[in-house]
Protein backbone atom coordinates (compact mmCIF):
# COMPACT_ATOMS: atom_id res chain seq x y z
CA UNK A 1 0.00 0.00 0.00
CA UNK A 2 1.56 3.13 -1.31
CA UNK A 3 0.35 5.97 1.26
CA UNK A 4 0.18 9.82 -0.45
CA UNK A 5 -2.39 11.14 1.61
CA UNK A 6 -4.73 10.11 4.76
CA UNK A 7 -8.00 12.00 5.55
CA UNK A 8 -10.03 12.26 9.07
CA UNK A 9 -12.73 12.67 10.16
CA UNK A 10 -12.40 15.08 12.91
CA UNK A 11 -15.60 15.12 15.79
CA UNK A 12 -14.52 11.29 18.18
CA UNK A 13 -11.56 11.07 15.94
CA UNK A 14 -9.12 13.68 15.71
CA UNK A 15 -10.38 15.71 18.63
CA UNK A 16 -12.93 14.46 21.94
CA UNK A 17 -15.10 17.05 20.97
CA UNK A 18 -18.50 14.83 21.00
CA UNK A 19 -19.04 15.54 24.61
CA UNK A 20 -18.65 19.40 24.10
CA UNK A 21 -21.19 19.00 21.21
CA UNK A 22 -23.38 17.14 22.79
CA UNK A 23 -23.98 19.49 25.76
CA UNK A 24 -24.28 22.25 23.34
CA UNK A 25 -26.88 20.55 21.48
CA UNK A 26 -28.90 19.44 24.71
CA UNK A 27 -29.05 22.62 26.22
CA UNK A 28 -30.47 24.80 23.37
CA UNK A 29 -33.05 21.75 22.92
CA UNK A 30 -34.27 22.19 26.35
CA UNK A 31 -34.30 26.09 26.02
CA UNK A 32 -35.68 26.58 22.89
CA UNK A 33 -37.39 23.02 21.93
CA UNK A 34 -38.83 22.34 25.44
CA UNK A 35 -37.03 18.87 25.23
CA UNK A 36 -34.57 16.45 26.40
CA UNK A 37 -32.53 14.52 23.84
CA UNK A 38 -30.63 11.73 24.23
CA UNK A 39 -26.99 11.20 23.26
CA UNK A 40 -28.10 8.34 21.02
CA UNK A 41 -30.84 10.31 19.50
CA UNK A 42 -28.12 13.30 19.07
CA UNK A 43 -25.96 11.04 16.91
CA UNK A 44 -28.62 9.72 14.64
CA UNK A 45 -29.44 13.31 13.52
CA UNK A 46 -25.40 13.84 12.66
CA UNK A 47 -24.55 13.94 9.55
CA UNK A 48 -25.68 17.62 8.30
CA UNK A 49 -24.35 20.83 9.78
CA UNK A 50 -25.11 22.08 13.74
CA UNK A 51 -27.49 24.88 12.01
CA UNK A 52 -29.20 22.25 9.74
CA UNK A 53 -29.55 19.82 12.71
CA UNK A 54 -31.27 22.57 14.79
CA UNK A 55 -33.09 23.69 12.38
CA UNK A 56 -33.81 20.13 10.88
CA UNK A 57 -35.15 18.99 14.67
CA UNK A 58 -37.15 21.71 15.98
CA UNK A 59 -41.00 22.47 16.47
CA UNK A 60 -40.69 26.31 16.32
CA UNK A 61 -38.66 27.61 13.60
CA UNK A 62 -38.77 30.84 15.28
CA UNK A 63 -36.41 29.76 17.68
CA UNK A 64 -33.94 28.61 15.33
CA UNK A 65 -31.58 31.38 14.94
CA UNK A 66 -30.94 32.39 18.47
CA UNK A 67 -30.82 28.44 19.29
CA UNK A 68 -27.79 28.47 16.52
CA UNK A 69 -25.68 31.24 18.27
CA UNK A 70 -26.24 30.25 21.94
CA UNK A 71 -25.33 26.23 20.75
CA UNK A 72 -21.99 28.21 19.32
CA UNK A 73 -21.50 29.95 22.61
CA UNK A 74 -21.75 27.21 24.53
CA UNK A 75 -19.58 25.35 22.06
CA UNK A 76 -17.05 27.78 22.28
CA UNK A 77 -17.06 27.53 25.75
CA UNK A 78 -16.52 24.16 26.06
CA UNK A 79 -12.56 24.33 24.65
CA UNK A 80 -11.22 26.39 27.37
CA UNK A 81 -10.39 25.21 31.17
CA UNK A 82 -9.19 21.92 30.86
CA UNK A 83 -9.49 20.44 27.58
CA UNK A 84 -6.71 19.61 25.29
CA UNK A 85 -5.64 18.07 22.32
CA UNK A 86 -4.45 14.18 22.18
CA UNK A 87 -0.76 14.03 22.64
CA UNK A 88 -0.74 10.21 20.52
CA UNK A 89 -2.81 12.37 17.80
CA UNK A 90 -1.01 15.19 17.66
CA UNK A 91 2.34 12.66 17.61
CA UNK A 92 0.45 10.87 14.91
CA UNK A 93 -0.08 14.27 12.80
CA UNK A 94 3.59 15.30 12.85
CA UNK A 95 4.80 11.98 12.14
CA UNK A 96 2.31 11.40 9.03
CA UNK A 97 3.86 15.05 7.68
CA UNK A 98 7.49 14.78 8.63
CA UNK A 99 7.12 11.58 6.02
CA UNK A 100 5.42 14.08 3.55
CA UNK A 101 2.22 12.97 3.91
CA UNK A 102 -1.11 14.98 2.50
CA UNK A 103 -3.85 14.93 5.18
CA UNK A 104 -7.03 16.42 4.96
CA UNK A 105 -10.52 16.82 7.05
CA UNK A 106 -13.75 15.37 5.99
CA UNK A 107 -16.33 16.30 8.98
CA UNK A 108 -20.09 16.94 8.79
CA UNK A 109 -19.72 20.26 11.26
CA UNK A 110 -19.52 23.29 10.07
CA UNK A 111 -16.84 25.64 8.78
CA UNK A 112 -17.61 27.99 12.05
CA UNK A 113 -17.67 24.79 14.28
CA UNK A 114 -14.48 23.32 12.77
CA UNK A 115 -12.45 26.86 12.74
CA UNK A 116 -13.80 26.62 16.59
CA UNK A 117 -12.42 23.40 17.35
CA UNK A 118 -9.12 22.95 14.90
CA UNK A 119 -8.19 26.55 15.80
CA UNK A 120 -8.77 26.06 19.40
CA UNK A 121 -6.37 23.08 19.31
CA UNK A 122 -4.03 24.01 16.98
CA UNK A 123 -4.61 21.74 14.28
CA UNK A 124 -5.36 23.36 11.29
CA UNK A 125 -1.64 23.58 10.45
CA UNK A 126 -1.53 20.01 9.88
CA UNK A 127 -4.35 20.19 7.19
CA UNK A 128 -3.76 20.72 3.40
CA UNK A 129 -7.05 20.68 3.10
CA UNK A 130 -10.85 20.67 5.15
CA UNK A 131 -14.08 19.79 3.57
CA UNK A 132 -16.66 20.72 6.12
CA UNK A 133 -20.83 20.42 5.92
CA UNK A 134 -21.02 23.81 4.81
CA UNK A 135 -19.01 22.57 1.34
CA UNK A 136 -21.00 19.36 0.15
CA UNK A 137 -24.68 18.90 -1.12
CA UNK A 138 -24.77 15.10 0.09
CA UNK A 139 -23.02 15.05 3.96
CA UNK A 140 -21.48 11.31 4.89
CA UNK A 141 -22.80 8.75 3.93
CA UNK A 142 -22.04 9.88 0.68
CA UNK A 143 -18.65 10.00 -0.31
CA UNK A 144 -18.95 13.82 -2.18
CA UNK A 145 -16.72 15.36 0.82
CA UNK A 146 -13.82 12.45 0.59
CA UNK A 147 -13.56 12.70 -3.62
CA UNK A 148 -14.03 16.35 -3.30
CA UNK A 149 -10.36 16.16 -1.09
CA UNK A 150 -8.90 13.15 -3.54
CA UNK A 151 -9.52 15.80 -6.69
CA UNK A 152 -7.97 19.37 -5.19
CA UNK A 153 -4.98 17.08 -3.64
CA UNK A 154 -4.54 15.39 -6.84
CA UNK A 155 -4.18 11.75 -5.71
CA UNK A 156 -5.74 8.56 -6.49
CA UNK A 157 -7.90 6.85 -3.61
CA UNK A 158 -5.65 4.18 -4.72
CA UNK A 159 -3.16 6.31 -2.57
CA UNK A 160 -5.38 7.71 0.15
CA UNK A 161 -7.06 6.08 3.55
CA UNK A 162 -10.03 7.45 5.72
CA UNK A 163 -10.37 7.18 9.14
CA UNK A 164 -13.36 8.04 10.95
CA UNK A 165 -15.41 6.95 14.31
CA UNK A 166 -18.90 6.26 13.09
CA UNK A 167 -20.64 4.21 10.78
CA UNK A 168 -21.23 7.01 8.28
CA UNK A 169 -17.72 7.35 8.00
CA UNK A 170 -16.96 3.97 7.03
CA UNK A 171 -19.90 4.12 4.67
CA UNK A 172 -18.41 7.51 2.95
CA UNK A 173 -14.93 5.96 2.52
CA UNK A 174 -15.61 2.50 1.62
CA UNK A 175 -18.18 4.41 -1.72
CA UNK A 176 -15.10 6.37 -2.39
CA UNK A 177 -13.34 3.26 -2.62
CA UNK A 178 -10.40 4.57 -0.46
CA UNK A 179 -8.97 1.75 2.13
CA UNK A 180 -11.25 2.84 5.89
CA UNK A 181 -10.55 2.24 8.69
CA UNK A 182 -12.54 2.50 11.95
CA UNK A 183 -11.29 4.32 15.47
CA UNK A 184 -12.06 3.97 18.87
CA UNK A 185 -8.83 5.41 20.63
CA UNK A 186 -10.49 8.57 22.11
CA UNK A 187 -13.14 8.48 25.02
CA UNK A 188 -16.03 9.03 23.06
CA UNK A 189 -16.91 7.42 19.74
CA UNK A 190 -19.95 7.07 17.60
CA UNK A 191 -20.17 3.60 16.41
CA UNK A 192 -19.83 0.38 18.02
CA UNK A 193 -21.46 -1.98 14.78
CA UNK A 194 -21.09 -1.01 10.65
CA UNK A 195 -23.18 -1.67 8.30
CA UNK A 196 -20.19 -2.52 6.37
CA UNK A 197 -16.95 -4.21 7.66
CA UNK A 198 -14.14 -1.21 7.51
CA UNK A 199 -10.86 -3.09 6.72
CA UNK A 200 -9.43 -2.82 10.11
CA UNK A 201 -10.58 -0.80 13.91
CA UNK A 202 -8.34 0.91 16.03
CA UNK A 203 -8.57 0.94 19.49
CA UNK A 204 -4.85 2.82 19.63
CA UNK A 205 -2.94 5.47 17.32
CA UNK A 206 -0.17 3.11 17.81
CA UNK A 207 -2.26 0.51 15.90
CA UNK A 208 -2.88 2.86 13.30
CA UNK A 209 1.06 4.06 12.87
CA UNK A 210 2.18 0.42 12.61
CA UNK A 211 -0.09 -0.17 9.89
CA UNK A 212 1.27 2.87 7.88
CA UNK A 213 4.76 1.57 9.14
CA UNK A 214 5.29 5.57 10.77
CA UNK A 215 8.61 6.45 12.03
CA UNK A 216 8.00 7.65 15.70
CA UNK A 217 10.77 10.40 16.08
CA UNK A 218 11.66 11.30 19.55
CA UNK A 219 13.89 13.98 21.47
CA UNK A 220 17.01 12.01 23.25
CA UNK A 221 17.24 11.55 27.15
CA UNK A 222 20.67 12.75 27.87
CA UNK A 223 20.82 10.43 30.38
CA UNK A 224 19.17 7.43 29.27
CA UNK A 225 21.45 4.53 28.66
CA UNK A 226 19.38 2.32 26.61
CA UNK A 227 19.08 5.43 23.96
CA UNK A 228 22.52 5.29 24.31
CA UNK A 229 23.29 2.14 23.47
CA UNK A 230 20.89 1.98 20.86
CA UNK A 231 23.01 4.86 19.40
CA UNK A 232 25.98 2.85 19.77
CA UNK A 233 24.74 -0.12 17.84
CA UNK A 234 23.46 2.21 15.06
CA UNK A 235 27.01 3.68 14.56
CA UNK A 236 28.21 -0.06 14.37
CA UNK A 237 25.20 -0.90 11.54
CA UNK A 238 26.17 2.42 9.64
CA UNK A 239 30.05 1.75 9.72
CA UNK A 240 29.80 -1.65 8.95
CA UNK A 241 27.12 -1.27 5.65
CA UNK A 242 29.50 1.55 4.16
CA UNK A 243 33.12 0.32 5.11
CA UNK A 244 33.22 3.55 7.11
CA UNK A 245 34.31 4.57 10.60
CA UNK A 246 31.40 6.71 10.94
CA UNK A 247 30.76 8.70 14.45
CA UNK A 248 27.92 10.15 16.33
CA UNK A 249 29.70 11.59 18.47
CA UNK A 250 28.19 9.96 21.43
CA UNK A 251 29.97 11.53 24.27
CA UNK A 252 28.14 15.12 23.12
CA UNK A 253 24.47 13.48 23.54
CA UNK A 254 24.95 11.82 27.08
CA UNK A 255 25.93 14.73 28.92
CA UNK A 256 23.40 17.86 29.79
CA UNK A 257 23.12 20.66 27.94
CA UNK A 258 25.35 18.88 25.04
CA UNK A 259 24.02 18.60 21.41
CA UNK A 260 20.42 18.54 20.68
CA UNK A 261 19.67 14.70 19.44
CA UNK A 262 16.40 13.18 17.54
CA UNK A 263 16.04 9.20 17.67
CA UNK A 264 13.85 7.74 14.90
CA UNK A 265 12.61 4.49 16.17
CA UNK A 266 10.46 1.69 14.26
CA UNK A 267 8.93 -0.23 17.06
CA UNK A 268 11.83 -1.37 19.23
CA UNK A 269 14.93 -0.46 16.79
CA UNK A 270 16.80 2.81 15.92
CA UNK A 271 16.87 3.37 12.41
CA UNK A 272 17.94 6.72 12.57
CA UNK A 273 19.70 9.59 14.50
CA UNK A 274 19.94 13.28 14.09
CA UNK A 275 21.96 15.24 16.01
CA UNK A 276 22.42 18.95 16.11
CA UNK A 277 24.09 21.91 18.15
CA UNK A 278 23.80 26.34 17.19
CA UNK A 279 27.12 28.00 16.62
CA UNK A 280 27.06 31.40 17.66
CA UNK A 281 23.64 31.35 17.02
CA UNK A 282 24.11 32.00 13.19
CA UNK A 283 23.84 27.83 12.23
CA UNK A 284 23.01 25.12 13.33
CA UNK A 285 25.55 22.21 12.13
CA UNK A 286 23.83 18.54 11.72
CA UNK A 287 24.96 15.00 11.86
CA UNK A 288 23.11 11.98 10.87
CA UNK A 289 23.09 8.41 10.28
CA UNK A 290 19.99 6.06 8.91
CA UNK A 291 19.62 2.53 9.47
CA UNK A 292 21.14 0.86 6.15
CA UNK A 293 17.94 -1.09 5.86
CA UNK A 294 15.72 1.79 6.00
CA UNK A 295 17.26 4.18 3.63
CA UNK A 296 15.26 5.88 1.15
CA UNK A 297 12.24 5.45 3.11
CA UNK A 298 11.72 9.34 4.20
CA UNK A 299 13.70 8.57 7.38
CA UNK A 300 16.20 11.78 7.05
CA UNK A 301 13.66 13.81 5.55
CA UNK A 302 11.64 13.11 8.34
CA UNK A 303 14.29 13.79 11.22
CA UNK A 304 15.01 17.42 9.30
CA UNK A 305 11.32 17.95 9.21
CA UNK A 306 11.26 18.19 12.94
CA UNK A 307 14.99 19.85 13.43
CA UNK A 308 13.89 22.44 11.76
CA UNK A 309 10.43 22.92 13.82
CA UNK A 310 13.30 22.56 16.78
CA UNK A 311 15.47 24.74 15.59
CA UNK A 312 12.77 27.20 14.13
CA UNK A 313 12.36 29.58 17.39
CA UNK A 314 16.50 30.01 17.35
CA UNK A 315 18.11 32.61 15.54
CA UNK A 316 19.40 30.41 12.63
CA UNK A 317 20.14 31.19 9.62
CA UNK A 318 21.45 28.21 7.83
CA UNK A 319 21.51 24.65 8.55
CA UNK A 320 24.91 22.92 7.99
CA UNK A 321 25.01 19.49 7.28
CA UNK A 322 28.28 17.01 7.66
CA UNK A 323 28.49 14.00 5.81
CA UNK A 324 31.25 11.71 5.07
CA UNK A 325 32.80 12.09 1.58
CA UNK A 326 33.44 8.33 1.16
CA UNK A 327 29.62 7.86 2.44
CA UNK A 328 27.40 7.74 -0.81
CA UNK A 329 24.07 7.59 0.95
CA UNK A 330 25.11 10.63 3.16
CA UNK A 331 26.19 12.28 -0.05
CA UNK A 332 22.85 11.31 -1.81
CA UNK A 333 20.96 12.34 0.79
CA UNK A 334 22.13 15.73 0.91
CA UNK A 335 21.66 16.24 -2.46
CA UNK A 336 17.77 14.98 -1.97
CA UNK A 337 17.36 17.99 0.21
CA UNK A 338 18.39 20.47 -1.71
CA UNK A 339 21.88 21.44 0.22
CA UNK A 340 24.21 23.01 -1.31
CA UNK A 341 27.98 22.04 -0.84
CA UNK A 342 29.73 24.31 1.00
CA UNK A 343 32.98 23.09 2.18
CA UNK A 344 35.24 19.90 3.15
CA UNK A 345 36.87 19.16 6.82
CA UNK A 346 40.06 16.65 7.32
CA UNK A 347 39.43 14.47 10.28
CA UNK A 348 42.96 14.30 11.31
CA UNK A 349 44.69 12.50 14.26
CA UNK A 350 48.24 11.95 15.67
CA UNK A 351 50.02 9.19 14.37
CA UNK A 352 52.44 8.91 17.40
CA UNK A 353 55.79 8.98 14.90
CA UNK A 354 58.89 9.89 17.37
CA UNK A 355 61.35 9.60 14.68
CA UNK A 356 62.21 13.18 14.05
CA UNK A 357 60.55 14.79 16.94
CA UNK A 358 62.45 17.45 18.33
CA UNK A 359 61.79 18.66 21.85
CA UNK A 360 59.96 22.16 22.52
CA UNK A 361 61.93 25.06 23.00
CA UNK A 362 62.56 26.16 26.76
CA UNK A 363 61.69 30.15 26.14
CA UNK A 364 57.57 28.98 24.78
CA UNK A 365 55.71 28.20 27.75
CA UNK A 366 52.43 26.72 27.66
CA UNK A 367 49.97 27.75 30.53
CA UNK A 368 46.75 26.46 31.50
CA UNK A 369 44.42 30.06 30.87
CA UNK A 370 43.23 32.61 33.73
CA UNK A 371 40.30 34.67 34.27
CA UNK A 372 42.23 37.70 33.53
CA UNK A 373 43.37 35.97 30.19
CA UNK A 374 39.35 36.19 28.56
CA UNK A 375 39.71 39.32 26.91
CA UNK A 376 43.32 38.40 24.97
CA UNK A 377 41.54 35.11 24.58
CA UNK A 378 38.74 37.13 22.64
CA UNK A 379 40.94 39.43 20.83
CA UNK A 380 43.29 36.50 19.65
CA UNK A 381 40.48 34.16 18.22
CA UNK A 382 38.08 36.68 16.58
CA UNK A 383 41.49 38.38 14.47
CA UNK A 384 42.21 34.86 13.53
CA UNK A 385 38.95 33.33 12.39
CA UNK A 386 37.63 36.84 11.37
CA UNK A 387 34.01 36.28 14.16
CA UNK A 388 33.17 39.17 15.68
CA UNK A 389 34.24 39.61 19.38
CA UNK A 390 31.10 39.77 20.61
CA UNK A 391 29.94 36.61 19.00
CA UNK A 392 33.60 35.01 20.28
CA UNK A 393 33.41 36.02 24.11
CA UNK A 394 30.04 34.69 24.07
CA UNK A 395 31.20 31.35 22.66
CA UNK A 396 34.54 31.17 25.21
CA UNK A 397 31.79 31.67 28.22
CA UNK A 398 29.51 28.93 26.90
CA UNK A 399 32.20 26.44 26.33
CA UNK A 400 33.97 27.48 29.87
CA UNK A 401 33.88 23.27 30.89
CA UNK A 402 36.29 21.41 33.21
CA UNK A 403 36.67 19.29 30.02
CA UNK A 404 37.45 21.54 27.92
CA UNK A 405 41.18 23.47 28.44
CA UNK A 406 42.12 26.47 27.07
CA UNK A 407 46.07 27.01 27.20
CA UNK A 408 47.34 30.30 26.75
CA UNK A 409 51.19 30.20 24.52
CA UNK A 410 53.51 32.38 26.32
CA UNK A 411 56.92 33.69 24.14
CA UNK A 412 59.27 36.53 25.67
CA UNK A 413 56.98 36.99 28.40
CA UNK A 414 54.05 38.30 25.98
CA UNK A 415 51.07 36.38 25.39
CA UNK A 416 51.18 34.87 21.71
CA UNK A 417 48.11 32.31 21.21
CA UNK A 418 46.51 30.23 22.29
CA UNK A 419 45.16 26.52 21.55
CA UNK A 420 41.87 24.51 23.20
CA UNK A 421 41.82 20.94 24.00
CA UNK A 422 38.67 18.89 24.57
CA UNK A 423 39.51 16.19 27.08
CA UNK A 424 36.46 13.91 25.59
CA UNK A 425 37.53 10.85 27.98
CA UNK A 426 40.35 9.13 29.41
CA UNK A 427 42.03 8.34 26.22
CA UNK A 428 40.31 10.79 23.57
CA UNK A 429 41.54 14.59 23.58
CA UNK A 430 40.73 16.78 20.38
CA UNK A 431 42.55 19.76 19.71
CA UNK A 432 40.37 22.61 18.60
CA UNK A 433 41.09 26.62 18.29
CA UNK A 434 44.68 27.01 18.00
CA UNK A 435 45.44 30.22 16.45
CA UNK A 436 48.38 32.64 17.03
CA UNK A 437 48.20 36.34 16.87
CA UNK A 438 48.70 37.26 13.34
CA UNK A 439 51.57 39.80 14.82
CA UNK A 440 53.26 36.49 15.59
CA UNK A 441 52.54 34.73 12.76
CA UNK A 442 55.17 33.31 10.16
CA UNK A 443 57.92 33.10 13.21
CA UNK A 444 57.68 29.09 14.12
CA UNK A 445 55.57 29.48 16.69
CA UNK A 446 52.25 27.56 15.15
CA UNK A 447 54.47 24.45 15.18
CA UNK A 448 56.32 24.79 18.45
CA UNK A 449 52.81 25.69 19.91
CA UNK A 450 51.20 22.79 18.76
CA UNK A 451 54.76 20.31 19.22
CA UNK A 452 54.42 21.61 23.18
CA UNK A 453 50.43 20.28 23.27
CA UNK A 454 51.10 17.13 21.49
CA UNK A 455 53.99 16.26 24.50
CA UNK A 456 51.21 17.42 27.12
CA UNK A 457 49.00 15.05 25.92
CA UNK A 458 51.47 12.31 25.49
CA UNK A 459 52.82 12.79 28.75
CA UNK A 460 49.09 12.63 30.31
CA UNK A 461 49.47 9.61 28.21
CA UNK A 462 46.26 10.41 26.03
CA UNK A 463 46.13 7.49 23.31
CA UNK A 464 43.99 9.01 20.52
CA UNK A 465 44.85 12.78 19.64
CA UNK A 466 41.98 14.57 17.42
CA UNK A 467 41.85 17.46 15.17
CA UNK A 468 39.98 19.03 12.47
CA UNK A 469 40.96 21.72 9.86
CA UNK A 470 39.06 22.90 6.67
CA UNK A 471 40.32 22.14 3.20
CA UNK A 472 40.89 25.95 2.64
CA UNK A 473 43.30 26.22 5.43
CA UNK A 474 46.44 24.93 3.80
CA UNK A 475 48.91 26.46 5.72
CA UNK A 476 47.34 24.38 9.35
CA UNK A 477 47.07 21.35 7.28
CA UNK A 478 50.76 21.53 6.03
CA UNK A 479 51.78 22.44 9.79
CA UNK A 480 49.64 19.51 11.53
CA UNK A 481 51.28 17.22 8.47
CA UNK A 482 54.48 17.94 9.99
CA UNK A 483 53.64 17.98 13.14
CA UNK A 484 53.03 14.10 12.62
CA UNK A 485 48.88 14.10 12.55
CA UNK A 486 47.41 12.12 9.64
CA UNK A 487 44.37 12.02 7.88
CA UNK A 488 41.50 9.81 8.41
CA UNK A 489 39.10 11.01 6.60
CA UNK A 490 37.36 13.98 4.83
CA UNK A 491 33.97 15.32 5.69
CA UNK A 492 31.73 17.91 3.47
CA UNK A 493 29.73 20.10 4.60
CA UNK A 494 25.85 21.24 2.44
CA UNK A 495 24.45 24.47 3.88
CA UNK A 496 20.70 24.34 3.11
CA UNK A 497 17.91 27.07 4.88
CA UNK A 498 16.45 26.79 7.93
CA UNK A 499 13.19 27.53 6.09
Amino acid sequence: MSIQAVLFDFDGTLADTLPLSFHAFQAVFQQYDHREVTRDELVAMFGPTEEDIIGGNFADPSSVPQAIEDYYSLYEQGHFGEFQNDGHIVELLQALKAQGMKLGVITGKSRRAYQISAGALDLERFFDISITGDDVVKPKPDPEGILSALRTLGIDSSNAVFVGDSNADILAGKAAGLPTYGVRWLSTFQSQAYDVPPDGVFDSVDEFRKLLKLNNIIAMTYHSKQQAADITVLEQQCSHADSLQLSSDLEHLVKEDGDHALLCYRGNQLIGLLSWFATEGDYAQINAMVHPEHRREGVFRSLVQRAKEDIAPLAVHRLSYRVSSRSQAGLRAAQAIGADYDRSEYSMSYAHTESGREAAPAELRLLPSLPEDLEFMVSCSSRAFGDSEDATREYFLQTNEPERITYIAWAGGQRIGLIRVNYVNEATAFIHNFCILPACQSQGYGGKVLRQTVDLLLQKNYSSIRLGVVTENERALTLYLNAGFKINFEYKYYSGSPA
